[in-house]
Formats: C-alpha cells, structure tokens, sequence
C-alpha cells in the first residue's frame, strides 16, 4: 500500500493530532468515540506519528469533544432530515461517515486546499459529500451553498485558529446564509488557555497556536438579533467523565474550579430567520 507523504503547514498539521488520538481510542479496550475509520487512515499517510504520543493525555477531551458535536449534528439532522450541512475545518475527520446521512442531506466538507487536496487522496467519494478547498473566512464560497434549505454549520477544533476578526467574518458569512433555520456548533477556548497554548510542544513544532477565544465568538454572535445559544457543554467535563484512574482525578480537579470548567466549551446556536442583521 502506497502511503501518502505530508506536506502541511502550522495550523493544518494539528489535524494529524487529532485523527491519532481518534485511531488511539479506538484501538483501546473501551472505546468513546470509537472511529474505525481513523485508524485505517494512519496506516495510508507517511508521517511519524510516533511524535505525537505526548497528546494522549488529550484523548478524552478530543475524542469526548468529537462524540458531542456528532451527537449534536445527528440531532439536527433528526429535525431537519433534507439539511445541508457544512462540515468547516474538517481535515481528515470522519464525521460523514460516523454519522451516515441520509441521501436527502447534502454534505460541504470544507478546508484549506492542501488539506482537501490530501482528503480527495485518502477518503473515498461518497453521494451527497462535496469537497471545498478554500479559507473558512472566505465570503466567496457561500454563493454555491444551496439556498432555502434548514443549514447546520459545524467547525470543531476551528475558531481557535481564526483570529477575532476571521470569528466574526464566519459568523457573519453563517447567519446571513438564505435559510429558514440555521445552527451552528463550535468549540472555544478561554482566555487563559489562549495566552498558554504557545507552550504546547507539539504546537511549537507546528509553528502555530490559539488565536481567539469564546469572548470573540460571544462578541461575534451578539452583533446578530435572534440567535439562540439552545447548549453549552464544558469540554473538561466530558473529557473527566470518559477518563479512568489518574487521569480522571486529575482532570477531575481542573474541571472543579470555574476557570478548568470554562476552559473549552462546546456552544450550539440556533436562529429561524432568513437572515440576520449585520455587524455594525
């Protein structure tokens, strides 16, 4: 079998250490998310994965934080069953294939050009799926999204890489899309967990780090009138409950105090209008 040899820069190289600790958890012994799919990708690319063992600590908050926001889409999918959903920053996930819409569901899968480029090498075509290489922030892209339909936007492990200025470029972009209901599901980080995210070793290595925080998507989304935040999950709190032993005291004592709970949440909006007001 031919393997695929990486060519990724910064932020897009991160995508890697989330589709090892999707494979990781899936080869244990009680899995959470349990993605099949991860593992058989890690054996068609050529990199050293053997790096990014230090991150397994991570697993449960990855692979807890990827099991909500499936939940989350299988959710509104159970509502709207001829949704277009817009999968953003998607790297090498799986989600489509987890989740396994139904044909009346159309599908953007939407990322970086070498990222897609790397994704159109490795994930086979599916009906219904469209791969879009481009910048999330990029307003340009939206004119070919279908108009009129139920429109669920997805971006997990994304907005920390934006700056505020990109945040509010995509939620602007989200909330003025033609469509009866809109939903939208991220994932944000504190502050303080911005200003420590440079310290990461493997994220020294990618040259990259956190940008933005849930104060800017907060500042992004309160520019628009009716938008409602419908849950908020902490990301600690699922990463303690699908830990064991010292892990889990460990994360157990983090998620206890207000600013270990706050440190990563995971925030669904929702809005059944056609479209919002723009940011002033």
């Amino acid at each position: 079998m031919t393997r695929e040899r990486i060519h990724l820069r910064r932020e897009q190289e991160t995508m890697l250490m989330t589709l090892y600790l999707h494979a990781r958890d899936a080869g244990s012994a009680n899995p959470i998310l349990d993605d099949t799919y991860a593992g058989r990708l890690l054996e068609r690319i050529d990199y050293d994965f053997a790096r990014l063992d230090r991150l397994r600590g991570n697993q449960p908050l990855i692979v807890g934080r990827a099991k909500a926001v499936d939940e989350q889409v299988s959710s509104f999918l159970a509502t709207h069953p001829d949704a277009v959903v817009l999968h953003l920053g998607c790297g090498l996930d799986s989600r489509v294939l987890r989740i396994d819409p139904a044909p009346s569901v159309t599908w953007f899968d939407v990322d970086q050009e070498p990222v897609i480029e790397l994704r159109r090498k490795l994930v086979h075509h599916r009906d219904g799926v469209t791969m879009v290489g481009t910048s999330v922030t990029d307003e340009r892209w939206w004119a070919d999204i279908p108009r009129g339909r139920a429109t669920l936007v997805v971006g997990e492990g994304l907005l920390m890489y934006l700056t505020p200025e990109g945040v509010a470029t995509l939620v602007d972009a989200a909330l003025a899309h033609p469509a009866p209901t809109i939903g939208m599901v991220f994932d944000t980080v504190a502050p303080w967990v911005r200003r420590v995210s440079g310290w990461q070793p493997n994220f020294r290595r990618a040259d990259t780090r956190f940008l933005s925080t849930t104060h800017d998507l907060d500042t992004a989304v309160h520019h628009h009138s009716g938008v409602e935040l419908t849950a908020e999950q902490s990301m600690v709190t699922l990463a303690r409950r699908a830990s064991t032993g010292t892990l889990a005291a460990i994360i157990r004592t983090v998620d206890a105090t207000t600013p270990g709970h706050r440190a990563m949440v995971l925030r669904t909006y929702q809005i059944r209008q056609t479209s919002s007001s723009p940011r002033d």
